[in-house]
């Protein structure tokens, strides 16, 4: 007997939550009716549907077939952990939903009932701005237990299998550490590595806006230019120079993952690991 294919619930439910419709649902495949959004979503057809707003058209949104075997007579998607539109779908899920709780994929028919943790994971930019701007992508976890901090979490779940009810003969733990006492950690830790970082860039932006601004002033006090036009260009010089670092949260979730892979994680990290 084969065993079920762990993806397919996740795919289904997917698509229902976003008001799409499973027209044929096979022991072995299934085909789902797209709504106009979710095709223009994860279709790729931007000229298609460019064409059909400009023609204020209604456009035919189209189906897909998932399979659950890579025989080609079978034809649609072979969903397995490679498939390239499930991981659009798990990008999409992501981008939509700002906030997710999701259960790892515990395959278990019978024994002890397996204790899933829970681990808060936030992704985020750090936008550098000033002379020079940058950003850098953050994803932090935090085990709601016993609080270790880990850095790269979404490398480390992308590729996971994940579902919104938990697994058979699993049950997940109750947090010790609140989420607001947890984000409060995770702000900390983000202060702190930022704070250890190169500041030379930041220097260099307050070196050169602090020359364009004496250079505005001799315009002004040479009366070349107004009050009006001194102050609006001061203003845009802070905008385009002054440095700050800002921290912007994409979204967030929590996790319930098992304590086996949780260790395999710490034990793989290391001193990637933080305690507080």
């Amino acid at each position: 007997m084969n065993a079920p294919n762990p993806y397919k619930t996740f795919v289904k439910q997917f698509f229902l939550s976003h008001g799409c419709s499973i027209v044929n649902d096979a022991p072995s495949h299934f085909t789902v009716q797209l709504t106009n959004e979710m095709d223009e979503e994860i279709m790729n057809r931007p000229f298609y549907w460019h064409y059909m707003k400009k023609m204020n058209r209604e456009g035919v949104p189209m189906k897909l077939t998932f399979s659950d075997t890579d025989q080609k007579q079978a034809g649609g998607i072979y969903l397995h952990a490679g498939t390239p539109k499930l991981h659009r779908l798990y990008n999409t899920a992501i981008s939509k939903a700002r906030t997710a709780r999701l259960y790892e994929v515990v395959h278990q028919t019978t024994g002890q009932n397996r204790a899933m943790s829970p681990w808060l994971v936030v992704n985020g930019l750090l936008h550098f701005r000033g002379k020079y701007t940058r950003d850098e992508p953050v994803s932090i976890g935090i085990n709601l237990i016993h609080g270790t901090m880990m850095l790269g979490m979404m490398d480390k779940i992308i590729n996971m299998n994940f579902e919104t009810t938990v697994s058979d003969y699993t049950f997940p733990m109750r947090p010790v550490i609140s989420l607001s006492h947890a984000y409060k950690r995770m702000e900390r830790h983000i202060e702190t590595y930022v704070g250890s970082l190169d500041h030379q860039w930041a220097k260099d932006s307050l070196h050169h806006l602090e020359k364009e601004t004496h250079l505005l002033e001799s315009f002004y006090e040479s009366e070349d230019i107004g009050l009006d036009s001194f102050t609006k260009e001061r203003e845009q010089l802070d905008n385009r120079y002054k440095p700050y670092i800002e921290m912007e949260v994409i979204n967030g979730g929590l996790f319930y993952i098992s304590q086996e892979t949780s260790k395999t994680w710490m034990q793989n990290e290391g001193a990637g690991t933080v305690r507080e």
